[in-house]
């Protein structure tokens, strides 16, 4: 019975679409991590570290531009509370997760049975659904099957989220073996179906003085649609670095607003009637400060309200919806306006010393990769990459921007990139420490990671801690370290390279990496906050000049 149980939960996951199994060793679980392993059509992965485990699986969603479940294995106890951070993730950045965790027998739960703790609707709110199976016996297969089948349908149905498959298995755990080497093919994804626009969108996209904001959580067929119509309405667009709009080079997509909303003074020049925004708020604060007070319409699926200044109208629909929508050309003085903001900032970052080892110079060079994903972690890169990344890069960014804590990035990284031939990370030294185990599997992943170690958290010296004393400053906030990072990568079996200069980055970059390779890139965080004042100083200033 126990083969023909396990046999038919982890079938119906692959028939439903379910390609990859992340597997954390354990005993409880023998016989769900036999069942994948031997699957005919399924793809494992065995991590033996659970947090990184549960972050690499968050990474795996996303390997492809459309959002494809994966299912975590492990063993009853401890073990699944360690997957607690990527599942909240999960939920916030509606990633298709599915968690199943053995458990002992319900006669063994609460009487002091080892490695056993109460794990029926572990997860909470974090999850879709939590489906508590019954024991292994021949009248309950149909409801397995159901669970499989409807957690799928669950993980996937918008907003996409996490599932929890809680698995109770009595002893003996080692299954017969012939039938799990059979199974049916990975199923087909559903598609969202195209819609017609209603007409509260039709009104919104006649409106003169429009502007179209692209955030995070928006896949790559549909941010094309949104530029597409964009230009030929002639509509500005603003696009997050997590849209993949930063590789479009039409006129009318901007990407470095961050720093022109940084100008105040310059603010009633550029405002808009009215914002369309597809997608999640995006990573720019001057953005957030700068929109409140705007009169603006989310677009998208009413399960996630993504509106964190709580005065956005909310309109159910999908990008898909443009393309039948009527062609309202625009005329072009609001889109000149902004083009103008674009180009002053473009004239100022030109001027700058691109051979200082800066950690924004760090980011620049990222113009020289021609393909590839790029993962970016929390903190100072993703806001550096964010003000810095120009229109028209080749690569496909990623990041975790549900919770953005710093826990698993180096795993999620290794999984979202998995299926790219170049495969990068642009990562801070707390972060990298934060996830260090996931260089077990960079082991066998190559990977490029550019770590900007500053010594400790840099963010916060942008933030109003800043002006603590450093007696308390230092050991809470910036948190100075002082780890040998040859050492560790060295033990990991990783290469090392301390990079020291840009032009030693350039060339180093341009080597094709046929192993994972950490790049150090070491920086001075007093230093780092005096020269970004010094820009946003200099964009200010022509920003004040141009719209004089």
């Amino acid at each position: 019975m126990l083969s023909k149980w396990t046999h038919a939960l982890i079938d119906n996951l692959v028939k439903s679409g379910v390609r990859d199994f992340v597997i954390s060793p354990g005993s409880r679980s023998t016989p769900l991590a036999i069942a994948a392993f031997l699957h005919p059509f399924s793809r494992t992965h065995v991590l033996i570290d659970e947090r990184s485990a549960s972050f690499f699986a968050l990474g795996l969603t996303r390997t492809e531009d459309v959002l494809r479940p994966v299912a975590l294995i492990c063993t009853s106890g401890t073990a699944a509370t360690n997957y607690y951070s990527a599942v909240t993730e999960a939920n916030i950045f509606e990633l298709p997760l599915i968690v199943l965790t053995a458990d002992r027998p319900h006669e063994l739960r609460g009487v002091g049975a080892p490695q056993a703790i109460d794990q029926v609707a572990l997860y909470g709110k974090q999850v879709r659904h939590a489906f508590d199976l019954p024991l292994p016996e021949e009248t309950a297969l149909p409801y397995v099957q159901h669970a499989a089948e409807r957690a799928v349908l669950l993980a996937l149905s918008e907003p996409a989220g996490p599932v929890h498959i809680n698995i109770p298995l009595r002893e003996p755990l080692i299954p017969e073996l012939d039938l799990l080497q059979t199974g049916q093919p990975v199923g087909q994804l559903n598609q969202p179906q195209a819609e017609n626009p209603t007409e509260k969108l039709i009104e919104i996209l006649s409106i003169s003085r429009l502007l179209i904001v692209i955030g995070p959580q928006i896949s790559l067929a549909d941010t094309q649609i949104i530029l597409d119509y964009a230009n030929r309405a002639r509509i500005p667009v603003l696009a997050d670095p997590l849209s993949q709009g930063r590789r479009s080079s039409n006129d009318t997509v901007f990407g470095y607003y961050d720093t022109w909303l940084k100008a105040t003074a310059i603010h009633d020049k550029i405002h808009p009637e009215h914002i369309l925004r597809f997608g999640a708020m995006p990573i720019s604060k001057p953005y957030l400060l700068w929109s409140k007070g705007i009169p603006t319409t989310v677009l998208g699926h009413p399960g996630n309200w993504r509106d964190p200044q709580l005065q956005a109208h909310f309109l159910s629909g999908h990008p898909s919806q443009l393309k039948t929508a009527p062609v309202t050309v625009h005329e072009t003085s609001y889109l000149e306006t902004l083009q103008r903001a674009e180009n002053t900032v473009q004239t100022v970052f030109s001027s700058l010393d691109a051979n200082q080892l800066t950690e924004y110079n760090v980011v620049r060079a990222l113009n020289d990769l021609t393909d590839g994903s790029l993962f970016v972690s929390n903190s100072m890169p993703i806001r550096d990459l964010d003000t810095f990344l120009p229109m028209g890069t080749p690569l496909r960014i990623l990041a975790n921007r549900g919770a953005n804590g710093i826990d698993g990035i180096l795993s999620s990284a290794l999984g979202a990139t998995y299926e790219a031939e170049n495969r990068y990370l642009l990562v801070g030294d707390l972060a990298f420490l934060h996830d260090i185990n996931g260089l077990l599997m960079a082991q066998t992943v190559p990977i490029t990671i550019l770590l900007v170690n500053n010594t400790g958290g840099g963010i916060f010296s942008f933030l109003p801690q800043q002006n603590l004393d450093p007696a308390l400053f230092e050991p809470l906030f910036g948190t100075a370290q002082d780890v040998d990072f040859s050492h560790l990568a060295a033990g990991y079996g990783v290469e090392y390279e301390r990079i020291s200069s840009i032009t030693h980055l350039h060339s180093t970059l341009q080597q094709q990496a046929t192993a994972t390779r950490v790049l150090e890139i070491v920086t001075d965080r007093p230093e780092n906050v005096r020269l970004h004042r010094l820009i946003w100083e200099q964009t200010n200033e022509a920003l004040q000049e141009t719209f004089r």
